[in-house]
């Protein structure tokens, strides 16, 4: 999850330092994906369509701390898909900025007649590079369900308008069919069916639990006062039993959350596209709606 934006734009520069093609649209997948991340981290949460932030301290990334901040700064719990379609202004390029501080891109600055104009980006990291794309491959290949770290980069991949640029013409067409189902399926929720839950991280197994109550029998029963010490067992195990009831229903919760988070992302993400594209194609006479 962590890297999802910088693999948005690692994806849409194209080989010889072309411009992007899908600059417009790779804005909402990176709003996107700060929305998923941030739900991830536990900062916030999705009900009912809105973004409530549950934590809104820094969290020493740059990029999540200002989208944290225009939404605890919202005088109201903003809508996911109207805050996904409100780009934070140079969002591109900020994540451009940081990807060629740590060296996986290179900024080639270009002036003409005097006045800057868009700059080159080369791509310096290509082991990065082809292991976002293996990912992305992965997904796009695939033909069953999908995890929710799939179905967020799969669904915001989709909006970012990558699917066009990374598997064109006739032979990408099955690989474009797919992201837009898994962006379809993602954005209709977990009744769609195609959403499976990831183990949270830190988690722990419930059988440890049960070793640790078997050992405890087993100790207690090598001792002369079998019967209190199995008495204090019992009690140890309708804790851990407790416990453990406690630890599936928060881990239920969060992952609704998070769950919740990637679908309200990939759907704003999607929408704010093709509405984008809607009004160029008005403007310019040529376009499509959705």
């Amino acid at each position: 999850m962590e890297s999802l934006g910088d693999d948005l734009v690692l994806l849409s520069i194209q080989p010889g330092g072309r411009r992007m093609r899908n600059e417009e649209r790779l804005g909402f997948g990176l709003m996107g994906s700060e929305l998923v991340r941030l739900a991830a981290r536990g900062r916030v949460s999705v009900n009912d369509g809105r973004i409530i932030v549950l934590d809104a301290a820094p969290t020493g990334d740059t990029q999540l701390d200002a989208a944290l901040a225009s939404l605890a700064g919202a005088r109201r719990a903003p809508k996911a898909q109207t805050w996904v379609r409100n780009k934070r202004r140079g969002i591109n390029e900020a994540y451009q900025t940081r990807l060629a501080r740590v060296r996986a891109i290179r900024i080639e600055e270009r002036q003409f007649l005097g006045m800057t104009i868009k700059p080159r980006l080369h791509v310096t990291d290509g082991r990065r590079v082809a292991d976002a794309r293996a990912r992305l491959d992965a997904i796009a290949l695939s033909s069953g369900p999908v995890d929710i770290t799939q179905a967020a980069y799969g669904g915001l991949a989709h909006a970012a308008g990558l699917p066009e640029l990374l598997y064109p013409g006739r032979d990408g067409r099955q690989a474009r069919k797919r992201l837009a189902e898994v962006a379809k399926d993602t954005q209709a929720g977990p009744a769609a069916g195609e959403v499976t839950p990831l183990p949270r991280a830190g988690q722990a197994p419930a059988d440890d639990s049960e070793r640790a109550a078997i050992r405890a029998t087993a100790s207690a029963a090598a001792t002369a006062e079998v019967t209190e010490a199995m008495g204090h067992v019992n009690d140890l195990i309708g804790d851990v039993n407790q416990l453990t009831g406690d630890i599936h229903q928060l881990t239920q919760a969060v992952h609704a959350v998070n769950t919740a988070a990637v679908h309200a992302a990939v759907h704003a993400a999607n929408h704010a596209a093709s509405h984008a594209a809607a009004h160029a194609g008005h403007g310019g006479g040529g376009g499509h709606g959705h």
